[in-house]
């Protein structure tokens, strides 16, 4: 087989300008406090561009389409608000968290203070579990695109989506990782400005809407069963994703205690736009009888149909975009959180140098995991996304009621947690995805606040306060 040597090298240089903004920005980056957390003075620009360019990821191009060709109208909805109502509602626990835990720099911090060792434990657990199928979404989803619009074999694109990011977010860690998002982000929006009206352009409103009507009038129903319970589903899942990942409470912590509520409600509001345009695709795909070969590619397949050769790119650069954006930053959020939380806890008096080499290990450490567990194609992303929903919505009570609530017993957390998820993937495999994400957030929420009004707890609030003073010695560990 002929490789496509114009298009790996397309793809090659636009790695190593992404290499490149990212050497620039690691210059700056200076002891772990940079690689954690980039100094913690974001403003509201680099505050949004940085969670946008995050939580834009490869499953917002690609999952987004595909739940509206699947779900209809209620698909592209629902979708929208899996993710925009989480960053929404995190906004006003982001404020919380300067308040109560000012000197944090993880989910790690808070978790590990606020309840006990067993449940911070299964919390890290499960979280990691959580963050490497993230990141295997989007190694499948940058190996298929480029292999289906490229033509580069798939082994080979996902050796060059790891590669190019391993090696930016190595470099400089979260530094490096926002300095690029802020040039990935501008090509995404651009190209969700661009493509979705382009397409529409060429083929009217008004044949597409029409067609859809005459043909599968159901995909247009706001009250269709089961676009219903998606669009449920989702938004729970969208909130577990936001409050459990260790990304969005490294950005909380990165952006000024004074302009933190008001980034994340205005990415959360730029976020729900971004799936709404781009989902917009699939009533083209409904509308003219187009199948594709993969439901997760029924985007780029209209954009290059409908829209030309150049839309085709623009699409796939910006899909591409999106995929390493999100997976530099769980790579860097997973390998911070364990340099922060769990290497001060299993090392005596480890320096600062030790630690941001340690930090420097995992990320490789992660990279390669996330390589080879996006070889084999196991779930689209979507399914993907679902199956890991039932983890993230058990922790959305938990996390809620321990920063409000000085009452909430760890004992009974624990056992919401357990239950949550087993509940929730017992649902999942014998009634379906979204009921098992519904059943594993009920279970969770009951039994956290019944249990802890039955049998409540007494949280000293001081001991929240003096965490991650100094990060070497393990900060305030209880």
């Amino acid at each position: 087989m002929t490789l496509p040597i114009v298009n790996i090298s397309i793809v090659v240089l636009l790695g190593a300008a992404f290499v490149g903004v990212g050497w620039f920005f690691s210059q700056r980056s200076q002891g772990t406090d940079d690689f954690i957390l980039g100094g913690g003075q974001l403003g509201i620009a680099l505050g949004m561009t940085s969670l946008l360019a995050f939580w834009i990821t490869g499953n917002t191009m690609l999952a987004a389409p595909e739940s509206a060709y699947t779900f209809g109208i209620l698909g592209s909805l629902g979708y929208g608000m899996l993710g925009g109502a989480g960053v929404l509602l995190f906004g006003l626990l982001s404020k919380r968290l300067h308040q109560v835990i000012p000197h944090g720099k993880s989910v790690g911090d808070f978790y590990g203070t606020r309840y006990d060792e067993k449940n911070y434990y299964v919390f890290v657990s499960l979280l990691v579990v959580y963050v490497l199928g993230l990141i295997v979404t989007q190694g499948i989803g940058g190996g298929v695109l480029l292999e289906q619009i490229f033509g580069i074999p798939y082994y080979l694109a996902v050796f060059l989506t790891f590669s190019i990011v391993i090696v930016y977010s190595y470099l400089g860690g979260f530094r490096s990782v926002t300095g690029v998002a802020y040039f990935q982000v501008l090509l995404i929006l651009l190209v969700a400005l661009i493509v979705p009206p382009l397409v529409y352009f060429n083929v009217g409103f008004e044949p597409v809407y029409e067609r859809i009507v005459a043909d599968s009038p159901a995909k247009l129903s706001l009250t269709a069963p089961s676009g219903l319970l998606f669009a449920t589903a989702g938004a729970l899942l969208g909130i577990g994703e936001v409050f459990m990942d260790n990304t969005f409470w490294q950005r909380a912590y990165a952006i000024r205690s004074d302009v933190v509520a008001k980034t994340f409600g205005l990415s959360g509001i730029g976020w729900i736009l971004v799936p709404l345009a781009i989902s917009s695709l699939s009533f083209v795909a409904l509308a003219f009888n187009r199948t594709p070969d993969q439901v997760n590619q029924v985007a780029p397949m209209i954009a290059q149909i409908y829209g030309g050769p150049v839309a085709g790119w623009l699409f796939l650069v910006a899909v591409w975009s999106a995929l390493c954006s999100t997976t530099a930053a769980s790579i860097n959020a997973l390998a911070t959180l364990l340099m922060n939380d769990a290497v001060p806890r299993v090392t005596d008096d480890v320096t600062e140098d030790e630690l941001l080499q340690y930090g420097k290990y995992f990320t490789i450490g992660i990279g390669v995991l996330g390589f080879l567990f996006s070889l084999p194609r196991i779930l689209t992303m979507l399914q993907m996304l679902f199956f890991l929903g039932v983890i993230n919505v058990a922790f959305v009570f938990p996390i809620i009621a321990g920063l409000w609530w000085e009452k909430t017993n760890p004992r009974i957390v624990f056992v919401a947690t357990t239950a949550a998820t087993v509940v929730g993937y017992t649902a999942y495999f014998t009634l379906g995805a979204n009921q098992g994400i519904i059943l594993s957030g009920w279970v969770s929420c009951l039994v956290t606040y019944g249990g802890s009004y039955l049998r409540p707890a007494d949280f000293d609030w001081s001991k929240l306060q003096r965490v991650g003073r100094d990060i070497t010695s393990g900060g305030d560990r209880v």
